[in-house]
């Protein structure tokens, strides 16, 4: 009854699994997969983005533009 925690040391991806990405430049690289999990870099040549992934514009931000304008 030795299975479970003391089977985590024998894993064979010791130290680092994601490292620094060529194109992207991110920690995000697998080392043993190849791929980049940020930019898809090693799987397809495209840039790896989604639409929800994208930043929506706050309130603070819009109010400050009409100040900046006024001036």
């Amino acid at each position: 009854m030795t299975k479970g925690t003391a089977s985590k040391g024998q894993k064979k991806n010791k130290g680092r699994v994601h490292i620094r990405c060529r194109r992207c430049g991110k920690t995000a690289y697998h080392k043993i997969q190849s791929i980049c999990s940020s930019c898809s870099y090693g799987k397809t040549t495209k840039l790896r983005r989604y639409n929800w992934d994208k930043k929506t514009v706050t309130k603070k931000r819009k109010i400050t533009r009409r100040i900046a304008k006024k001036k």
